[in-house]
């Protein structure tokens, strides 16, 4: 019996979400081929790690998806679930994964970068042609430090709310008909939803995702926008070399799709996207688990 550790938890703001997942994994793992127990990845001793064990990675965010463990990992020769130090670290990484989406031809929201300690220049053509913003941390998970912007004045604002999560800034477009996400689960590409977020801020931020029980998560149906969603998540997933499984996250301006960014370990609770899209592609939570444990050892 292959003996599973569900690694969680961390110094990520992420960290109580993690944890939830964590208890999702644990709690609906097949105890007919797995050996299951959960750890805080605070206090982990990587050397102490059966070579034998698997370790499910639940780390939402820094630790977790920055390369940091899958690197440790590696280096022990442990195998682990999902991508590894370099896909997650290129995932992470806002600028770079958006540099490597212009470079493969994946639409994605034109945006601009604010380095440490540089200047906001409102002169710039990409603030005069563009009505709506998001800034966000370069490096950062669950909508931690992002704010939408409508007056070019309140952009400074924004990128101090964002420099307390990453001191580099990312500023992109705003597309505002729509929010769509597609899971990649083992080369293929899950059901896509749209979601509906009803909160005060008019987007899928933390308390969108974690505390309202407006939002809404529904299948996409229109047969174009589905195909279309699937082709560019997939492509998108695989030119940042990522494996097993992961979530593909997109907006949509009423004419053009772009890929926000892909989550190299979602959300995993019964309620997250991940596993809501598995459920309604036919596979359901606790063979989603096996899935993903399989398809990694």
């Amino acid at each position: 019996m292959r003996r599973v550790i569900i690694l969680y938890g961390g110094h990520s703001v992420e960290s109580g979400i993690s944890q939830q997942s964590a208890e999702g994994i644990m709690e609906n793992i097949d105890r007919a081929k797995f050996s299951a127990t959960m750890q805080d990845i605070q206090n982990f001793d990587f050397k102490s790690v059966d070579k034998e064990a698997l370790i499910f990675i639940a780390v939402h965010g820094k630790d977790g998806e920055d390369g940091t463990t899958q690197k440790l990992l590696k280096k022990r020769k442990i195998k682990f679930t999902g991508s590894d130090e370099i896909s997650t670290r290129k995932c992470w990484n806002k600028i770079s994964s958006k540099t490597l989406m212009v470079e493969n031809a994946i639409p994605t929201p034109e945006f601009k970068v604010i380095k440490k300690n540089q200047k906001l220049n409102l002169e710039d053509q990409f603030f005069s042609k563009n009505k709506s913003f998001f800034v966000k941390p370069n490096s950062n998970g669950s909508s931690f430090g992002v704010s939408r912007v409508d007056h070019i004045r309140n952009l400074e604002g924004a990128i101090i709310t964002a420099r307390k999560y990453s001191e580099d800034v990312i500023i992109e477009r705003a597309y505002n008909s729509a929010e769509y996400t597609v899971g990649i689960l083992k080369g293929e590409a899950l059901q896509p939803l749209e979601i509906i977020a009803e909160d005060s801020e008019g987007f899928y931020d933390y308390e969108a995702k974690y505390i309202s029980k407006g939002t809404k998560k529904v299948e996409v149906v229109d047969k174009k926008i589905k195909d279309e969603l699937k082709k560019i998540a997939l492509k998108a997933f695989y030119k940042h070399g990522c494996q097993t499984w992961g979530r593909v996250d997109f907006v949509y301006d009423g004419k053009d799709l772009g890929v926000l960014e892909i989550n190299t370990v979602p959300g995993f609770t019964e309620k997250s996207l991940f596993p809501l899209a598995a459920k309604l592609s036919g596979i359901n939570y606790q063979e989603l688990i096996t899935n993903i444990i399989e398809d990694s050892i």
